[in-house]
């Protein structure tokens, strides 16, 4: 029983795990509690098994018999079905079908046959094996038997000054920028305001597009590692030890460990008691499970885990060692606690800031504008899910069809807005306090993302360096009064020598030299992507004038909110405009009470500001949202997996408190265009 368990649930798992100890850095788990919680899966189900067995052998023997070998033939159809899953992506319950009738036939012969009995006696070393490897041979025995400790450096600042460093999360600059190459201060007024009174390097780009090697990238000022774990013991000289042993440290770092305990105590989590942390292993990983085992077809009934930094699970082309359980850590953080999309990161750095602490050095790593978008730049949510885009990505590419990816590009440039919202409260914090014009405040991000079809969206390659590569970087100096932007190429490793050089500090290590005519981003595996400067940048130009086409240039929200080839219609009276009823019958929303849903702006979530659902409609009709008699947003039908969808976001102009009548309408488009025709 516990060589079987062992090759059907504990091996597959440990080898991602083992491969993928980030997933345990990010959660704050204990050497201890990742040590017992192995044990327990690997030990624990089978003795369970062997206790029931004892049990129904004290009333009959044959009985037991039958049991263990019911017990043996679920695990051989778990093997089963996991070879089939890799060999063919067929439907579910057939699937799951023909792996019970393996798993029975197995379960027959060896129940038959001495030769797989002694097989399976062989396999009893397996369980010991497979503890043996990820304990002391896989990536995550640094995490279990590690006793590295790292220090702060001893320095000499000749220009001290309060630090604020925030790290934003998948955030490609030119999400920012309009076609003049400025900052849209009507979108982004939080980032305008550092263009206006810091240093604004306009062409920086990050050297990773994954976070985990990323991040420590950005505050060692070295090259990314994808061998390293985002720990401190793996980065001793960062940004945390430089500053650590003379200025008061306190840094929120939801998914990396850089900040060393003995510089900024004990993290919040990592206090967790033995108990919670493994049943909230067991709770997460029991879905991480689910995804490796079951057909894919079946996944869809699974939280989804798929996107926001790699999937679980899945085809064999795949690279598990980008650190894919990053994915699972964000969705776990997202439904379980107030670190929803960075708000509560953003909340909890707010709240560590204290003006009488002399010189501090207060750091943010807020995952914001990253997937799965759901929030205005308002702040008011729409949606918790990740529904409208889940079918359209996955590990390789980016395939939605053109109406679904302008709606992402709409919902991306939505949460970017949210990211300046988030920055604001920052802002504002520190000039509440005093402090906003003596301190050395950065903001940057870790690396940016894209939506091109075709092509990955979160792997760098030489078609989209120039929004996976091209990030935000401002520097205000402590009293700097005067925007300065730098044009020259600039590499996110520069930003930590830099910070350095401001405060008067010879760093004691040798940062990584910025090559100014070639970009380089690891992807975590397989070759460096190499491009030149030159032409990354052009490449984010081009997708400045791309956004800028869909939703204007230096234009505000409401523009962003008005999507597709009759925006001109928004804002009309519903009366003025042909639009088609469609049935009732024929609509199944997702928005609650679609004709007359309510909308309170003095609370976060208002599902009704996107209206979406199936309709039996053919994809590809030009629809309209009419609120209170007025035309408020139009949208398109759409093809996900064999069905018709709607997706519409609806401004919140558009919308009063309390309750709102909400009609979805075809537009037909010899009729608008007769219409709109001068």
């Amino acid at each position: 029983m516990a060589a079987l368990w062992a090759l059907a649930i504990v091996q597959p798992l440990l080898s991602l795990l083992g491969s993928n100890p980030d997933f345990f850095v990010a959660r704050d788990n204990t050497g201890a509690q990742i040590i017992v919680f192995v044990l327990l899966l690997t030990l624990l189900p089978p003795i369970v098994a062997t206790a029931i067995e004892a049990l129904v052998n004290l009333i009959d023997a044959r009985a037991r018999w039958f049991v263990h070998l019911g017990l043996c033939g679920l695990l051989f159809a778990t093997i089963a079905l996991q070879v089939l899953k890799r060999l063919a992506d067929g439907p579910g319950w057939p699937m799951i079908l023909v792996a019970l009738i393996l798993g029975g036939l197995l379960a027959w012969a060896y129940a038959k046959a001495r030769f797989m009995r002694s097989m399976a006696d062989i396999l009893t070393v397996a369980p010991l094996v497979i503890l043996i490897s990820f304990l002391f041979f896989s990536d995550a025995s640094e995490l279990t038997f590690s006793t590295t400790e790292v220090q702060a450096k001893e320095v000499t600042a000749s220009n001290p000054a309060p630090v604020v460093m925030v790290i934003f999360d998948e955030f490609p600059v030119g999400s920012l920028m309009t076609p003049d190459g400025d900052v849209n201060r009507r979108r982004f007024p939080n980032f305008g305001e550092l263009e206006r009174t810091g240093t604004w390097y306009r062409n920086t780009a990050t050297d990773a597009s994954y976070t985990a090697i990323a991040v420590p990238s950005i505050l060692t000022g070295q090259p990314a590692d994808r061998d390293g774990l985002p720990t401190a013991a793996d980065h001793p000289d960062s940004i945390f030890t430089l500053l650590g042993g003379q200025w008061r440290t306190r840094a929120v770092e939801p998914i990396t460990q850089l900040c060393p305990e003995d510089i900024c105590g004990e993290r919040i989590d990592a206090g967790t008691g033995m108990g919670d942390a493994l049943r909230s292993l067991a709770e997460d990983l029991r879905y991480v499970s689910a995804h490796q085992v079951l057909p894919k077809s079946m996944e869809d009934g699974l939280p989804d885990i798929s996107q926001s930094f790699e999937g679980f699970g899945g085809h064999s082309d795949e690279s598990v060692e980008r650190g894919r359980a990053r994915q699972w850590v964000r969705d776990r953080l997202d439904d379980a606690d107030s670190s929803l999309d960075g708000e509560g990161d953003v909340a909890e750095f707010l709240g560590d800031l204290d003006p009488d602490a002399g010189q501090t050095f207060d750091f943010v790593h807020v995952e914001e504008p990253h997937y799965p978008w759901t929030h205005y730049p308002s702040g008011l949510k729409y949606s918790d899910g990740t529904e409208d885009f889940r079918h359209f990505v996955d590990e390789t590419t980016w395939h939605a069809p053109p109406y679904m990816t302008n709606r992402a590009h709409q919902a991306h440039l939505l949460e970017a807005g949210f990211a300046d919202n988030l920055l604001g409260r920052i802002l504002t914090a520190l000039k509440k306090d005093g402090r906003f014009d003596d301190s050395l405040i950065v903001v940057t991000a870790d690396h940016g993302g894209t939506m091109t079809p075709g092509l990955h969206r979160r792997e760098a390659n030489p078609e989209t360096m120039g929004e996976i590569g091209m990030v935000p970087l401002f520097i205000k100096a402590p009293h700097q009064k005067a925007g300065r932007v730098v044009s020259r190429p600039t590499c996110t490793t520069e930003t930590v020598p830099e910070m350095a050089r401001i405060l008067g500090i010879d760093l004691p290590w040798k940062p990584a030299e910025c090559d100014r005519g070639t970009v380089r981003i690891d992807n975590g595996t397989g070759p460096v992507v190499t491009l030149p400067f030159a032409e990354t940048i052009a490449q984010r130009d081009a997708y400045v004038d791309h956004m800028a086409a869909l939703f204007g240039g230096d234009t505000g929200w409401d523009d962003v909110l008005k999507l597709g080839p009759f925006k001109s219609l928004i804002g009309r009276p519903a009366a003025a405009v042909p639009v088609e009823p469609i049935p009732a019958s024929r609509i199944h929303s997702e928005t609650p009470e679609p004709a007359a849903s309510g909308f309170d702006p003095g609370v976060e979530f208002n599902p009704v500001l996107r209206q979406r659902g199936k309709i039996d409609l053919p994809p590809g009709l030009p629809l309209a949202v009419t609120v209170n008699d007025r035309i408020a947003a139009v949208g398109q039908t759409y093809a996900d997996q064999g069905q018709t969808m709607y997706s519409i976001l609806l401004p919140e102009w558009a919308l009063k408190r309390g309750d709102n009548a909400i009609r979805l309408g075809i537009l037909r488009p010899a009729r608008v265009n007769r219409l709109t025709t001068p």
